[in-house]
C-alpha cells in the first residue's frame, strides 16, 4: 500500500518524563481514539501508527485544535491521538512535527502495585526501539487489548490511565519471555 492509513500519536517534548507514562498514555489516547472516532474499516484491518513530538507549546496547541482524544492532561503529561488519515492527507502541521525519538530511558523491569483488572504491557528488551516507536507498539497493543477483553475495555481502561492504575509497561527479562509470557497470554483469556 503506498498511501496508507495512519493514527497519528503526538507528545509535547519534555512534558512526559518516562517511557513507561508515554507508552500507557499512548495506549489510552488510542483507545479513546477508536471509540470516539468513526475508523475506516481498512485502518482496523493494518492498524498502522505513527508517534510525533510536538517541539515547542505552538505546536502542541495546534495539535489540540485539531480532532483528537487526549490522554492525560493538556497543559501536563499527556498523548494526543489523531483519527486515522492518509500520509498524504496529513497537511502542514503534521509534516512539521518530528518523529518521537526522544530517549525516555528504558521501561521499569516490574510493576508497581497493579489495580484490580489492570493491563500490564510486556516490553520485550531485545528489540531495539525508540520511544516513539515502543509508544506506538503499546498503543496497538492497548487497542487489541480493548477489544479483547471487554469488561477492561468497559469499565473505562485504559482511558484511566491518568489515575495511573490501568495500565502499566515494563521491560521483561529475556529468560520471562520463553517461560512467563505464554501463561501470561493464556490467563489474560487471549491465544498465543
Amino acid at each position: 500500500m503506498t498511501d496508507p492509513l495512519r493514527m497519528f500519536l503526538v507528545l509535547r517534548r519534555g512534558a512526559v518524563e518516562t517511557l513507561e507514562r508515554a507508552a500507557v498514555l499512548g495506549g489510552a489516547a488510542a483507545v479513546a481514539c477508536v471509540r470516539e472516532f468513526e475508523i475506516d474499516p481498512e485502518w482496523r484491518e493494518r492498524p498502522g501508527k505513527v508517534c510525533l513530538r510536538a517541539r515547542n507549546l505552538a505546536q502542541w496547541q495546534a495539535v489540540l485544535e485539531e480532532p483528537h482524544a487526549l490522554a492525560g492532561e493538556p497543559a501536563g503529561a499527556s498523548v494526543a491521538a489523531l483519527p486515522p488519515r492518509r500520509r498524504s492527507e496529513r497537511g502542514p502541521l503534521l509534516e512539521r512535527l518530528q518523529a518521537m525519538s526522544s530517549d525516555l530511558g528504558p521501561a521499569p523491569e516490574e510493576a508497581g502495585e497493579p489495580a484490580s483488572g489492570a493491563v500490564t504491557y510486556a516490553l520485550n528488551p531485545e528489540l531495539e526501539m525508540s520511544s516513539g516507536k515502543v509508544v506506538a507498539q503499546v498503543a496497538h497493543a492497548a487497542v487489541m487489548a480493548a477489544a479483547a477483553l471487554p469488561a477492561w475495555a468497559e469499565a473505562g481502561a485504559p482511558a484511566s490511565a491518568h489515575a495511573g492504575s490501568a495500565a502499566a509497561a515494563i521491560t521483561a527479562a529475556c529468560a520471562t519471555w520463553a517461560t512467563t509470557l505464554p501463561e501470561l497470554i493464556s490467563s489474560s483469556g487471549l491465544s498465543a
